[in-house]
């Protein structure tokens, strides 16, 4: 029995749209009205989709994937949409369905608002009309766009709260999921802090204070809050600790005044993933918006005392020590924290943030740790400067299969676009009336056959070109040239960037560096 897919599509845009007709129910309803109505639609079983809370500009929607894949199998025969807008605002994606795959499948696509009936429009002005509506889709996309941006605006510049979780110190109200109250412990926490810093206790002494005194750091807390489970295990596998980071994330945040600050980041493009960080005087700030926990008197204080002490820290941080954030300590896996008086060095923080555990003692010089990594990184240059002859070899064998194997499957594809191009031929000669349909299906059977069995090939064939694309050696001039820097200047930062991913320290004797280029080296070595 043939099937007809049924495809029913809400994003969030629609959601602040508040279009009631637009609602999953509400299209369910109108296209099973609309098949019950049609005499040959009728007969046929129905299978439904529905992708809910799921934007139409792309295809990578779950069960649109999921019918797709019944069409690729022959399994459906006809896909009906409350309009074009459901199926994709994709105007090109759209297109590409409407107009190509779906007719060589031999599925019949409807559009029920917008007239649209494939069966009616083979070759004809409908596929014009799919375009435009498909642009005006489009650009209603970007619009939607910018009015839920604008809904959220105007929401948190009435003063409503929208983010997920509410910050450290406050809880979102039972009665209103949009104001924030006062958590009564976190709060004391957060007043400890402000306190303890503005008497001139460094920060991070109050962060080995919290630690002492078995408080729960910011994320272990909120996960707590929330019963996220998943959250929990990860924290307790390896425990976090308060330290001057997280301690400064207090101090700096505005909304201990009562006031709301929103707008800190802009999308330059609709469709961007990542935002711009604007500076602090473009915030945007609604004021007593909720119960203040620090005054706004003590805020700016220890706003300035920060400062002060920032540019204090950066005339004793002139110098850049190059394997800062690369030191890992063996014992407890926490990263490990410079000091910059007297004689530099690296020290696992978790000795002086939790006394309880007496085994992190590790310290070591910073000038021992360079000239560690400066040898161990020579060592490796030599080694592969050494081997030039071997990698030139190998790069161009390696080279020449690769050339052949790409001419192979650049071959299977020609193949294919001959096949599909008799395909064409083959559909176009019966829509002409010039081939009986039992020829045609018989035609396009063998040809499906042959696409099917062919693309099988390309993909093995694709896969092994891919693999044999990313086999490869170091590049050992550009090495060269590194090996003259480091025996001019030493080691330097861009250098411990480019080739080691951490330095792990279980003792002054004991270290094991991890490089970042470690695979290919040893791709190298087997070859």
């Amino acid at each position: 029995m043939e099937q007809i897919a049924i495809y029913l599509r809400l994003s969030k845009e629609d959601e602040f749209v508040k279009d009631e007709s637009n609602s999953i129910i509400n299209q369910r309803a109108f296209i099973r009205g609309f098949i019950n109505k049609n005499k040959e639609l009728r007969k046929m079983s129905v299978v439904e989709f529905v992708d809910d809370g799921y934007s139409g500009k792309n295809m990578d929607r779950p069960d649109m994937q999921r019918m797709l894949e019944l069409v690729k199998r022959k399994q459906i025969s006809c896909v009906i949409v409350k309009d074009f807008s459901r199926f994709s605002r994709d105007h090109i994606e759209q297109g590409k369905y409407i107009e190509q795959i779906f007719p060589f499948m031999g599925v019949r696509f409807i559009a029920i608002n917008d007239n649209y009936d494939s069966a009616d429009y083979v070759g004809g002005i409908g596929e014009i009309d799919v375009a435009f509506k498909g642009i005006l889709y489009d650009f209603f996309s970007e619009e939607q766009s910018s009015k839920v941006s604008l809904t959220l605006d105007t929401k948190r510049g009435n003063g409503k709260y929208i983010a997920t979780y509410a910050p450290y110190g406050y809880v979102k109200s039972p009665e209103d999921k949009h104001k924030l109250v006062v958590d009564e412990f976190a709060s004391q926490i957060v007043k400890r802090i402000f306190k303890e810093f503005l008497s001139g206790k460094y920060m991070y002494k109050i962060a080995e204070g919290l630690n002492r005194d078995g408080i729960d750091t910011l994320g272990v807390y909120i996960a707590v809050l929330s019963g996220s489970e998943k959250q929990l295990v990860r924290y307790r596998e390896k425990k976090p600790l308060w330290n001057n980071v997280a301690v400064g994330r207090i101090l700096g945040n505005e909304q201990y005044t009562g006031t709301m600050i929103y707008s800190r980041f802009k999308i330059e493009n609709v469709g961007d993933k990542h935002a711009k960080a604007l500076p602090a005087d473009e915030w945007k700030r609604v004021e007593n918006c909720h119960e203040a926990i620090i005054s706004k008197e003590d805020f700016e204080k220890a706003a300035a005392m920060r400062k002060g002490n920032t540019c204090a820290s950066a005339k004793r941080k002139h110098e850049t020590y190059c394997l800062t954030g690369k030191m890992i300590c063996g014992n407890c896996g926490h990263r490990l924290s410079h000091t910059y008086g007297g004689r530099p060095k690296y020290y696992c923080a978790k000795h002086y943030l939790d006394k309880s555990d007496g085994k992190c003692n590790i310290s070591v010089l910073d000038a021992d740790m360079e000239s560690v990594v400066k040898k161990a990184l020579q060592m490796m240059i030599d080694v592969l400067v050494d081997s030039r002859n071997v990698v030139d070899m190998q790069r161009e064998n390696q080279a020449e299969r690769l050339k052949q194997a790409e001419k192979h499957l650049s071959d299977m594809e020609h193949s294919r676009e001959l096949i599909e191009k008799d395909l064409r031929e083959a559909y176009e000669s019966y829509k002409l009336g010039m081939t009986d349909k039992e020829t045609y299906l018989e035609q396009r059977k063998i040809y499906e056959q042959m696409l099917e069995h062919l693309q099988e090939n390309i993909e093995k064939q694709r896969a092994a070109v891919t693999k044999m694309a990313d086999v490869d050696v170091p590049e050992v001039a550009g090495l060269e040239m590194l090996e003259g820097k480091l025996k001019l200047t030493g080691l330097n930062r861009e250098m411990v960037d480019d080739f080691v991913e951490e330095i792990v320290v279980y003792a002054k004797d004991r270290v094991e560096i991890k490089w970042k280029f470690r695979d290919e080296f040893a791709e190298m070595e087997k070859a």
